[in-house]
């Protein structure tokens, strides 16, 4: 009979927090935080549920932090919208729509216009084309990646980059991706003339409001040195608890209360949860790389305090000891944003960029995406401006300057009716027209989005990911961000994932009916609003704790090394982290921080507040670590069960998969989720999940009993 597997043997996905801090003498010694204030004060203890036995750091002063007082936040209605000074509407219907070219061969595709090759100068060994960037400044290092597998941004900054980076463009890539104009009919061809022939612009990562913006297109550089910018991806780290710590020593750790940046990467980005429960309910192989932890704990809800009247957030801290490893605590902060109503939200300039390609007529794609954009319709409010951009082998824009209030919707409607897969996928040209669409008709006082709808197959025009994904690099840098819709079972989840990482924007997966009224429909503001742009978490340690695990994206104490994230309207986020007590024991006396830096989206302004927690006032409500650890312990299943080769023979439903050491597991793993979930009955997304792993394990058989029989007495000879 195959062995049980432990839960230690489950493949962890978290992030090891490793760093090396401000060293912190036995003697307790008292250190300043570089935001907020932290002193030593003696706190009675004695009516905590954790207060700590009688060793020497015990009796120290607490460590308090005190919060930084920040001014009112003062939210006011977004200003009427103008209608009359907003870009007339262009219907193009009868163009995008037209019927195609027949004979006797049946359909063929109208061929796309290509632009006539231009013939490149010759230029002397060692030529690096202007990108533009202030002179004489100082050259900004190329990005790498971090353990967690997001960028890490340069800890210095600089006006140009080896190879031609300007304003953060990287060089050599900008040329072959962003390059092209667009046809009076709609349809983009061909590329941008060459440097030499046009301006270059100077790119702001926060330009002054303006009445009318004059758009832009990124400046032409040759490809040949597409690759300086490329990021170098590094290994995620995948470990267990530390092996050097040794109970009761504080040797080997010199990160004591210590300060930590965190993220789990943008609050709307979903995808990873969504493409696990489709996997799950289709029985679906699930590959590990599609299991993201950040990702599942945002997309289930825990318990959350409101946000004040004069916050742009609130923080709810709790946390418990581990009951697998004496002298581990688990911290749990449950940050929400700021809610925000429809009528709340500012307007939206929104590019909808669709991909109605042949291979969207596969498992129904295009009926969930018109689905979707008919949802879309309800939720849009008066001003608000939509430009809906088709592409397969060509690009069309059937629907521009759209404005709600103003223009008769049946054209938006017939618009989305029309929609019929056709033709290839030249991704990067779609993308580069919405973009351009949104740019042209920017309004500082909106929301300026490009939200793509694709199953991401580039197979026309530019296909390389990393160079597509430069696309939204660019535009990010002229506030327009991007949020992407990935559908159908096998879409390109790397390249959707890089796209909205370098347009800083939502990612979501429709799986379903319901998911796709959720997302296009409920949660549409969310999709499209941010209350916080650039946000950066902080997590303020006392002497007596360390960061052990972070169940997150990234964590770092390096500021650079984090990438920061928007805060989607209507949206939260739980941190959960592992810490390790000095000495074992926790000190109810001491107290931890939480500090959200972020930019306001309304009026560029820096921004900060703090949030200050007793540990033994937190210690006294644990729900949402227990509930984050149970999702936590269902995920490690995931990873363990996706490990495993899948079996040479498999099919879509139940007892179909034979393994009879995940079956095991399987069993393990009910029984271990129904201890965790004692005492959470009344939360129906416990009972999920608890019914999603019942649903994974369903397609494997038990396994059978062998048959044992006795031996013979004697073994037949050759003579019979």
């Amino acid at each position: 009979m195959p062995q049980t597997h432990p839960r230690a043997a489950w493949t962890r996905t978290w992030i090891w927090a490793r760093t090396t801090s401000l060293s912190i003498s036995l003697g307790w010694m008292v250190s300043a935080t570089a935001c907020g204030t932290s002193s030593a004060s003696v706190t009675p203890d004695s009516q905590s549920p954790v207060a700590a036995t009688a060793v020497a750091g015990d009796r120290a002063p607490a460590h308090v932090f005190t919060p930084r007082p920040h001014p009112p936040r003062v939210h006011e209605l977004p200003p009427p919208p103008d209608l009359a000074r907003l870009p007339r509407m262009i219907d193009r219907h009868s163009t995008c729509f037209a019927p195609e070219l027949e004979d006797q061969g049946g359909w063929v595709p109208r061929p796309p216009k290509r632009a006539k090759p231009k013939r490149k100068k010759r230029r002397p060994p060692g030529f690096v084309p202007y990108a533009g960037g202030d002179k004489g400044g100082s050259a900004k290092p190329t990005e790498t990646r971090s353990g967690g597998g997001r960028r890490s941004k340069p800890a210095s900054s600089g006006s140009s980059t080896p190879g031609g980076v300007a304003g953060g463009v990287p060089g050599g890539v900008v040329g072959g991706v962003l390059g092209g104009v667009s046809s009076g009919d709609g349809r983009a061809r061909g590329s941008s003339p060459p440097a030499e022939s046009r301006p270059v612009p100077k790119l702001d990562a926060r330009p002054e409001p303006e009445p009318a913006r004059v758009a832009q297109e990124p400046p032409w550089i040759d490809s040949d040195v597409a690759s300086s910018d490329r990021d170098v991806a590094g290994p995620a780290i995948a470990t267990g608890s530390d092996p050097s710590f040794d109970q009761g020593s504080d040797q080997g750790f010199d990160d004591w209360g210590s300060a930590t940046y965190l993220s789990n990467d943008d609050t709307m980005s979903l995808s990873s949860a969504q493409r696990v429960i489709y996997a799950i309910d289709h029985f679906l192989p699930l590959p590990a790389e599609h299991i993201r932890p950040h990702e599942l704990l945002n997309y289930f809800s825990f318990d959350t305090t409101p946000v004040g009247p004069d916050d742009d957030f609130s923080v709810r801290a709790s946390i418990a000891p581990d009951p697998h490893e004496e002298g581990s605590y688990s911290l749990a902060m449950a940050v929400k944003g700021r809610p925000l109503t429809v009528e709340e939200r500012r307007n939206v300039n929104l590019s909808i960029v669709v991909d109605r390609s042949g291979s969207m007529s596969a498992q129904g794609r295009m009926e969930y995406l018109q689905r979707g954009l008919d949802r879309v319709m309800g939720q849009l409010k008066e001003g608000d401006m939509v430009h809906l951009v088709l592409f397969d082998h060509e690009v069309c824009t059937p629907v521009e300057n759209f404005v709600v209030g103003r223009d008769r919707p049946q054209v938006l409607r017939q618009a989305i009716r029309s929609l019929e897969p056709r033709g290839s996928t030249n991704l990067h040209d779609g993308l580069r027209e919405g973009y351009r669409l949104a740019d042209r008709a920017y309004q500082p006082t909106y929301s300026n989005r490009v939200v793509m709808i694709t199953d991401a197959i580039a197979n026309r025009g530019v296909t390389d990911e990393q160079l597509i994904a430069t696309v939204s690099k660019f535009y990010d840098e002229r506030r327009i961000r991007m949020s992407g819709v990935g559908v159908g079972r096998d879409f390109n989840d790397s390249l959707l994932d890089q796209l909205t990482e370098r347009g800083k924007g939502a990612y979501v997966f429709l799986g379903s009916e319901a998911e796709v009224d959720a997302v296009f429909g409920s949660r549409f503001t969310s999709l499209v609003e941010t209350t916080a742009l650039d946000v950066h978490f902080r997590l303020h340690l006392p002497p007596s704790l360390r960061l052990s695990t972070f169940y997150g994206e990234e964590s770092s104490t390096i500021k650079e090394d984090v990438q920061a994230i928007h805060y989607f309207a209507n949206t939260s986020q739980l941190f959960l982290s592992d810490l390790m007590a000095r000495g074992g024991q926790l000190r109810s006396q001491d107290s931890v921080m939480l500090t959200v830096e972020y930019e306001d989206p309304d009026s560029g302004e820096e921004r900060v507040e703090e949030y200050a927690f007793n540990l033994g006032e937190i210690s006294q409500a644990d729900r949402n670590v227990r509930k984050g650890r149970l999702v936590m312990q269902f995920v490690d299943g995931l990873a363990w069960m996706a490990s495993r080769p899948v079996p040479v023979v498999w099919a879509q439903r139940d007892e179909s998969w034979a393994d009879g050491d995940a079956w095991e597991a399987c069993e393990a793993g009910r029984r271990e989720l129904s201890t965790m979930a004692r005492g959470l009955e009344d939360d129906p997304e416990v009972s999920r999940v608890q019914g999603l792993w019942d649903r994974y394990c369903a397609r494997y058989a038990r396994p059978r009993a062998p048959v044992r029989r006795p031996s013979p007495d004697r073994w037949p000879g050759a003579s019979g």
